[in-house]
């Protein structure tokens, strides 16, 4: 479906399958990370900025790297695949040609490659173009004497025809020898101009496999038997283009792949119950059906073919019938959980982790009511706080706690995030992480999978914790229904801390980072936010609070408080209370992040989210209604929120420049601070 994308036929999510929610059905882990090394000998799978993952049985489907034969290869030699890197290529691409004036230059655009897949995505390229850049120029180049090599010669004919007639040059016997920022040159000093290639060429095996100790074909791709099993090692199966299939070779293709899934499937289970192995057999012969760039396609097949409209009609409704198999899932049904005395108590939604899964506000305040914990000595900041402070022989020490539910498919990533959160109080308060104990509990697996997982999310912490200088110094472990972890973090207080009371008018009331992180956890428990989404927020979780911290300070903050489960007008409220003070919040000032606006229309919310919207008895709506998105986002319980703090308003802006120049981008003014016995007001 690339070449109906290019051509604007489909959306973005028409033409993809989202793994997030594929793997959640599927009962999977999604761990997006690059693979750079293969470690047969302690079955082991290296990764980019991850630990390895250890397997029982693996199966490579990792697709191919693009097959430049350039020594040096130009920035503006962009391979078609993978695809996730030439998309925002082409998207940049469409954005200038939006923004260019109208006496510029009209682009020039070299396809290399002259397969199906460079055909097509002329043709498609042309028919996007054209109406942005009338004069476009795009070439067609190919090392083959011909265009379409495999294809009959009705195809071959009627294609090349269509290219000409949309002015598109074609240039054969042109193997690129040399390619810079003007374009590329062949072994024969013809030269064509170009400000983008698009390479469609054959590809070429990843790298890292040629080290792996698999047995490879003579291209570098692994070498696998009638059953899809490397022929060097009974763990390792392939698939896709990968693969090489010594007794029944193909050329790389899709079609191949999806026919191989369910074979593979099949034999990953009996390779791992010792049962015999099923063969898979490839078609001889498959259907071509080639994109024409307008809402026509050519169907190929041996010696038969077609073209015309309702030849993309047909292609259109194969492909959307393949990928609603993928998109339209199942709902998910809600997991069983052990019986329990008050087990019909227990709500129907699926509960969140992270901070979706705190107790309510008001519960702990009728908690801590009842225990009347009685004030120490040696604690002269503690209940109510982000962080307690704690008198040790001539110095302060702050004191905090910190526990999560997971809420992310890879421990090591959840081991991170749940350092930072656990860090985020200790900088709230201006003060600096010293020394850190673990708490976790494990579900229980096989002794071999439990240590795996304790060892990640361990791992991903201590992570954290060495780029924060700060000691892991022990802690305890046990087994549990789920994965869990909290920290115990002690720092070394500044002489004066920054603390949630502290807010006088004037003040701008600044936040560093984007609300929705509940949302988003919810979604996905409910295979409903995209992986890009999750992706994106998880990329700020997994930031440090620190240098945020020291800016604020900087710039005069005199209060400040890190955004958790209450949510972003449950904390306000604690901060408005402790000071005396009243406030405006800009409701649309309020950075989000990407889709949970969506997912919030569509009735996503986490489960704190009801006891979180009890706050909004503290605070009077102008011009907003409780069941807007813009509203309730602002009790959206956080996970390694941002901060939260009052900054005197004349070094606001310059406060505001120094976080986005240090690595804030989203860090805004969303409010102010008004006098005493003010209202507290939320305005659009």
């Amino acid at each position: 479906m690339l070449p109906g994308y290019i051509a604007g036929h489909y959306s973005y999510d028409d033409a993809h399958i989202d793994l997030g929610p594929l793997s959640l059905a599927a009962s999977a882990r999604l761990i997006t990370r690059a693979a750079v090394h293969l470690d047969l000998v302690n079955a082991r799978v290296e990764l980019d900025g991850h630990p390895p993952l250890r397997f029982d049985v693996l199966s490579l489907n990792c697709g191919a790297a693009p097959g430049f034969e350039l020594s040096d290869v130009p920035t503006s030699a962009v391979p078609v695949k993978p695809i996730g890197a030439f998309l925002p290529r082409w998207d940049d691409l469409l954005k200038n040609l939006r923004a260019r004036p109208p006496n510029a230059l009209p682009p020039r655009i070299v396809i290399v490659g002259g397969g199906a897949g460079g055909v097509e995505l002329a043709l498609s390229v042309h028919h996007a173009l054209v109406t942005l850049a009338p004069s476009v120029h795009i070439s067609l180049v190919t090392a083959g004497d011909a265009l379409l090599d495999g294809h009959n010669a009705r195809v071959r004919r009627r294609l090349t025809q269509l290219l000409h007639a949309r002015r598109i040059e074609v240039l054969t016997g042109f193997r690129v020898t040399r390619a810079d920022s003007h374009g590329a040159s062949d072994d024969q000093g013809r030269f064509v101009a170009a400000d983008l290639m698009l390479w469609v060429t054959a590809v070429a095996a990843p790298q890292w496999l040629a080290d792996s100790g698999l047995t490879l074909d003579e291209m570098g791709f692994v070498a696998v038997d009638r059953t899809l099993r490397s022929v060097s090692d009974d763990r390792v199966f392939a698939a896709g283009d990968v693969a090489a299939m010594i007794n029944q070779p193909r050329p790389k293709s899709g079609v191949f792949a999806v026919r191989q899934g369910p074979v593979l499937a099949d034999n990953l289970r009996r390779r791992l119950l010792g049962r015999p192995l099923r063969n898979y057999r490839a078609q001889r012969r498959v259907l071509a059906l080639i994109s024409e760039g307008t809402r026509s396609a050519t169907a190929s097949r041996g010696a038969w073919s077609a073209h015309g409209a309702l030849m993309w009609q047909w292609k259109d409704w194969i492909d959307r019938r393949f990928m609603e198999r993928f998109q339209r899932l199942e709902p998910m049904q809600e997991p069983s959980r052990p019986a329990t005395p008050f087990a019909s108590e227990l709500p129907d939604a699926m509960r969140c982790g992270g901070c979706g899964a705190k107790l309510g506000a008001d519960l702990l305040a009728r908690i801590f009511d009842r225990l009347a914990v009685p004030v120490h000595p040696r604690v002269p900041v503690g209940i109510g706080e982000d962080a307690a402070l704690f008198n040790v022989t001539g110095r302060q020490v702050v004191l905090t706690a910190d526990s999560l539910r997971n809420m992310l498919d890879d421990p090591y990533e959840f081991g991170r995030i749940a350092a930072r959160h656990a860090l985020n109080d200790v900088f709230a308060m201006g003060a600096q992480p010293a020394t850190a104990l673990a708490l976790v509990s494990v579900p229980l697996m096989g002794s071999a999978q439990m240590e795996e997982e304790l060892y990640l999310v361990m791992r991903g912490a201590l992570d954290v914790f060495i780029e924060e200088g700060v000691a892991l110094a022990g802690g305890h472990s046990s087994e549990g229904l789920e994965l869990t972890v909290g920290f115990v973090v002690v720092g070394d207080a500044p002489p004066v801390p920054l603390r949630k009371g502290g807010l006088a008018p004037g003040d701008a009331l600044i936040l560093t980072r984007p609300l929705g992180s509940g949302v988003l956890f919810a979604g996905k428990a409910r295979g409903l936010a995209r992986t890009r989404w999750l992706r994106e927020a998880i990329a700020v979780m997994d930031t440090s609070n620190a240098t945020a911290a020291r800016i604020l300070r900087e710039h005069g903050a005199r209060s400040c408080t890190d955004v958790t489960g209450f949510g972003l007008l449950g904390h306000l409220a604690e901060m408005l209370r402790a000071s005396g003070c009243g406030a405006v919040l800009r409701a649309d000032a309020v950075p989000v992040y990407a889709g949970v606006m969506e997912l919030l229309a569509r009735g996503v919310v986490s489960s704190l989210q009801p006891n979180n919207e009890r706050v909004l008895q503290d605070f009077s709506l102008e011009g907003l209604d409780t069941a807007q998105p813009r509203v309730r986002v602002l009790m959206d319980p956080q996970t390694a929120g941002g901060l939260l703090a009052g900054v005197p308003a004349q070094k606001a802006a310059a406060c505001i420049d120094a976080l986005r120049r240090c690595g804030y981008p989203d860090a805004q003014v969303v409010g102010e601070i008004h006098a005493a016995g003010a209202a507290a007001v939320v305005r659009a």
